[in-house]
């Protein structure tokens, strides 16, 4: 099955082969995503890799990677009509759990100032602690859920006023 998102103005293409493999092509090199034996996700880009995180949330798959929260939609839902998937970069003013879980601790304020990859709110969910990072630079303007609470993938655990 193929997907398409546009990541920094590109327009990339993501291509299941089978349960285990996907590679991604757009101009420059080309990607692939491996599902391990041991149950880890890693993407590959030639002899370097890192291991990404995932989580499917109803028809809707989100995928951390280094801090980056992308939403991939089924074809029939994504924006856009036929002809494959789409994805988009969540807003990086609203600071999203890549999965259901508990409020485990968080790490900041309102009015606290951030930078892009800081730990802002560790989550369990699975049974494995979760650390969300901010996606860009800014001030936290709310924190949505208090510690102990569970929170969901659709409302924003942190929200931030960006800046620049």
């Amino acid at each position: 099955m193929m997907y398409e998102f546009v990541y920094k103005g590109e327009t990339k293409t993501v291509d299941f082969k089978d349960n285990r493999i996907a590679t991604i092509a757009g101009s420059g090199s080309s990607l692939q995503i491996e599902y391990t034996a041991d149950g880890r996700l890693l993407l590959r880009d030639g002899a370097s890799q890192k291991e990404i995180h995932a989580a499917i949330n109803g028809d809707k798959t989100y995928v951390d990677i280094d801090g980056l929260l992308f939403e991939f939609a089924k074809p029939s839902d994504a924006i856009g009509g036929s002809g494959g998937g789409h994805a988009a970069l969540t807003d990086p003013s609203k600071v999203l759990a890549p999965m259901p879980g508990k409020v485990v601790k968080i790490l900041v304020g309102v009015g606290d100032m951030v930078e892009p990859k800081q730990h802002l709110v560790i989550v369990e969910a699975m049974k494995m602690e979760n650390i969300i990072v901010a996606h860009a630079k800014g001030k936290v303007k709310a924190v949505n859920y208090a510690e102990g609470a569970q929170c969901d993938t659709e409302t924003p655990i942190v929200e931030l006023e960006l800046e620049g």
